[in-house]
């Protein structure tokens, strides 16, 4: 496929999906097979009507991501601190000594979506699982808040976008939280008791029966 057809299709889709519009499974995969090239997921996010705030982190040398199965959910851990950016988590995973923003998006408390790790490589968000999957994070630490409305609409719609894009059913078998993998809080009991509902809204989102 051409890089104008393509760019021109996922326009297309893309404005299905925020529209709650159904795209039959058949349409799905023949233009957004499970494995994307760097590009076709770069183009795919920006054509989106989502509010993405796309940054440029520098990075020692990155793996490609060879399969994407799952997405997983986060939460930063930091209370009562509303204004953090993807930039500040870039610079504390690197004083930790870390390559970068282990995360592929940051999800602000206004609900502004940010990228972090580029979305076509290997993250650094939950251990043994990176090799197959996206991680998301929130701001906030919801053991102690709940995430902000605008930032559960912006969940909402990411991760039905991501779902649609890598061929995902939305399910407890490929959105999880953190803690479902190692031994975590995170995204802490207030997120992570919403992911059932975030499950069936992404779902509805993509024009999918319940599950």
């Amino acid at each position: 496929m051409k890089r104008r057809d393509f760019i021109s299709n996922s326009i297309k889709l893309s404005g299905a999906l925020l529209l709650g519009g159904s795209i039959p499974s058949f349409i799905l995969n023949h233009f957004f097979p499970k494995q994307l090239t760097a590009e076709a997921a770069e183009n795919m996010l920006f054509s989106s009507n989502l509010n993405i705030k796309r940054n440029i982190f520098s990075f020692a040398e990155l793996e490609p991501r060879r399969a994407t199965n799952r997405i997983i959910i986060h939460h930063s851990g930091v209370a009562g601190s509303p204004n953090i950016t993807a930039a500040d988590v870039d610079a504390m995973h690197k004083a930790n000594g870390w390559a970068g923003i282990g995360y592929h998006m940051f999800i602000r408390t206004s609900g502004l979506i940010e990228t972090g790790r580029p979305l076509a490589d290997v993250g650094a968000h939950t251990y043994h699982y990176n090799m197959d999957s996206i991680g998301i994070c929130l701001n906030g630490n919801f053991n102690e808040e709940v995430p902000t409305n605008a930032q559960m609409k912006s969940l909402n719609h990411l991760t039905a976008l991501l779902c649609q894009m890598y061929s995902l059913s939305p399910s407890e078998h490929t959105i999880n939280g953190h803690r479902d993998f190692n031994a975590t809080i995170c995204p802490g009991d207030n997120l992570y008791n919403d992911l059932p509902k975030l499950r069936r809204v992404a779902r509805s989102l993509m024009g999918l029966q319940p599950a």
